[in-house]
């Protein structure tokens, strides 16, 4: 690996030997693009804070920028009212866009720019420009409500975008994925010895009348609720035990160490040749990288909780489908959540889908979810095989993320 960075990097043009400055501007271009791939490695690895200089305005809702002026557009509707005629509506959608127009022109204006330019960072004056605009728009037509709500949309849809795109929760998931897939072992091994126990606590729990009856009275948003009530409180214990491993992370690698750390990473080759001199030295994590490795470590354990409940809710579904006879279901339930879905020949005979089984199985998916994440915190074998493997990754990057400042500085940057 580093033999392959260091011909990649002598690709650059080499410099007149009459210019002494050549060699130097050789190397920093060399750096650059080391820099480059290594920054997108920490995005691959859902830890884009660990990249230098990361900020929002300039990284995150840049990026956003077609998506929110998309929203933008779609809202200049707002001033049109239904109730009103054609014309009225054609005048208040052209005096919404005037507004508009209107409004984005000051803030460019104050903002020491061309009226029309569009902005190169997104900061907090587009923002609220991006909040505020679209909801005046509605109070053209006299519709107070829809211009508070579209606020609040509007606000939500920032604070998604941010959280999205700041910690990278999609390559984060993706990375999550990949780890569960390499611990499948040690997750199957987890999963058989809680297996016995959860399977007879929960199939208890699915022949029990009483539960039927309470999942089945459970509709639409109530079922939901309860469900998110599991999710809430198990993401509470896993909040409350996370940041006790990210304690095994205070002491950094340093010198042999760092550099295998770095094998088979970009920063590789440039580890092998800082460490010796001294020049990585080992940067303490800010609040951003502590939150985004917590994050990350969070994803890691979500990821293996969620398939887990999926996997318990499937099996009761699909067991309930059999096992359990309509006229089983009408006995415990009588008219309370019992009415099918769909019928099907099966062998003869007649399967029923009821929508209180769905609700059950769902029911007992969240309760085994909350059940495995109280055992796999407190499971000491579990957290030796599964959070030794996880932290070394982390602790990986955070070598990675010591060599990568020391050829920024090198650079420049």
């Amino acid at each position: 690996m580093g033999r392959s960075v260091r011909r990649e990097t002598a690709r650059v043009p080499l410099p007149d030997a009459a210019d002494p400055t050549g060699d130097r501007d050789g190397d920093r271009d060399g750096d650059r693009e080391l820099i480059a791939v290594t920054e997108h490695w920490f995005l691959e690895r859902g830890i884009p804070h660990f990249i230098e200089h990361y900020r929002a305005r300039e990284d995150v809702f840049t990026r956003a920028l077609p998506v929110l002026t998309l929203v933008f557009l779609v809202e200049l509707l707002g001033a049109a009212n239904f109730a009103w005629v054609w014309w009225a509506n054609l005048a208040a959608l052209v005096a919404g866009v005037a507004v508009a127009v209107g409004l984005w022109a000051a803030v460019n204006r104050m903002r020491g720019r061309r009226w029309s330019q569009l902005p190169d960072t997104v900061g907090p004056v587009e923002l609220a420009a991006f909040v505020l605009i679209p909801a005046v728009l509605p109070l053209i037509g006299g519709q107070v409500i829809s211009a508070i709500v579209t606020a609040i949309v509007n606000l939500v849809l920032v604070g998604l975008i941010y959280l999205t795109l700041s910690y990278g929760l999609v390559p984060m998931t993706r990375w999550a994925v990949v780890q569960t897939t390499k611990q499948l072992g040690a997750v199957a091994g987890l999963f058989g010895r809680a297996l016995p126990l959860l399977l007879l606590f929960t199939v208890a729990l699915f022949i029990n009348t009483e539960v039927w009856q309470v999942a089945a009275s459970l509709d639409g948003l109530l079922f939901w609720m309860t469900v998110w009530f599991f999710v809430l409180a198990g993401t509470l214990f896993l909040v409350l035990r996370l940041p006790g491993e990210l304690g095994k992370l205070r002491d950094q690698l340093t010198g042999p160490a760092l550099v295998e750390a770095c094998a088979g990473t970009p920063m590789a080759a440039p580890a092998e040749e800082l460490e010796p001199e001294g020049a990585v030295e080992p940067v303490p994590l800010g609040k951003r990288q502590q939150g985004n490795v917590l994050l990350v470590l969070f994803f890691s354990q979500a990821v293996q909780v969620l398939l887990v409940s999926v996997a318990i809710s499937l099996f009761f579904f699909v067991f309930g489908l059999f096992a359990i006879r309509p006229e089983v279901i009408q006995a415990w339930l009588g008219d309370i959540g019992s009415d099918t879905l769909a019928t099907w020949h099966f062998f003869g005979r007649d399967i029923e889908l009821p929508r209180a089984l769905i609700h059950v199985a769902g029911f007992i998916g969240a309760l085994s979810g909350f059940y495995f994440t109280v055992y796999v915190i407190t499971d000491s074998t579990y957290r030796e095989e599964f959070f030794t493997e996880i932290v070394a990754d982390v602790r990986q990057s955070l070598a990675v993320r010591n060599v990568y400042l020391a050829v920024c500085r090198r650079a420049g940057r």
